[in-house]
């Protein structure tokens, strides 16, 4: 009776396991799971109207972030991520590899399986879902279409934006910054526009990002960023990033990344092949 209980509990498990294996790495969930990502850093601060001495502080400290980006020509981390929703959880590792302003091409896997794999390069997005043997070869705007973003959110989607996230340069064009509180540690910048609100904590010494949040209505995101290492004399990138997205009624998102190892500049090799028996989502 204890084997057979103790084999019913396993398999329980590794049918969950899989279950959740094949909704994740699967292409379509995985570039949701990129595109939560792009959201998390889209920090943007347009000057806002007006010529108040506070106008001006915001403005100058934006272009102190902006002279700060860091765009190598390739860039390359492992990552292991661990993500958790309505009290399942599952981990699992990605490889990234960019060019700067050609291509990002990365990989989903899991029990030594890699179960997706997306490229996206200046116009066009591809992925492969090798779960379910489909495919997508579109746009750019094939996410937006997909799950029905807001235009506004939809401005976000982009090779040059996620090069950004990936690498943690904050995006300067999407919610414009109108207030600046200077704290005891940080720097706090604020923004609002059409129903969305952000909020933007950096070091402001160092220009860091220390964490993210995004609002509209009840549905709140919150980005925390830590672990940051020097990556060449100028630049230092975050190898952890937290993510909470509580969604009220639909149970909340967690999804923590880990970088493993980044390399900077150095050429990489990519493989990226659509199988012929492959259908189309």
């Amino acid at each position: 009776m204890a084997s057979q209980l103790d084999f019913k509990i396993k398999f329980q498990t590794k049918v969950s396991k899989l279950y959740l294996l094949n909704r994740l790495l699967s292409s379509t969930s995985f570039m949701f799971l990129v595109f939560i990502l792009g959201m998390s850093s889209c920090k943007s601060a347009k000057k806002a109207s007006g010529t108040s001495s506070n106008d001006a502080t915001v403005e100058n400290l934006v272009s102190k972030i902006d002279a700060n980006a860091f765009h190598p020509e390739w860039f390359k981390a492992k990552a292991q991520l661990q993500f958790r929703e309505n009290g399942r959880g599952l981990s699992f590792s990605s490889t990234i590899i960019s060019k700067n302003d050609e291509f990002i091409w990365l990989n989903g896997k899991k029990f030594m399986i890699e179960g997706a794999r997306i490229l996206v390069t200046a116009d066009s997005l591809f992925a492969i879902d090798k779960i379910n043997k489909k495919f997508v070869s579109d746009n750019m705007d094939w996410v937006a279409r997909e799950y029905e973003l807001p235009s506004l959110l939809s401005e976000a989607i982009s090779l040059e934006h996620l090069q950004d996230i990936f690498i943690g340069n904050p995006i300067l064009d999407i919610i414009p910054y109108s207030t600046l509180a200077t704290r005891e540690t940080d720097a706090l910048l604020t923004g609002e526009q059409d129903g969305y609100a952000s909020q933007l904590v950096i070091d402001p010494q160092s220009l860091e990002t220390r964490s993210f949040s995004f609002t509209q209505g009840e549905n709140n995101m919150t980005v925390r960023y830590s672990d940051y290492r020097p990556v060449n004399d100028k630049h230092s990138i975050a190898y952890k990033r937290e993510l909470l997205i509580e969604r009220p009624g639909e149970g909340d998102i967690q999804l923590a990344i880990q970088y493993d190892n980044i390399v900077i500049d150095e050429p990489q090799s990519i493989k990226f092949s659509i199988p012929s028996n492959y259908s189309r989502m």
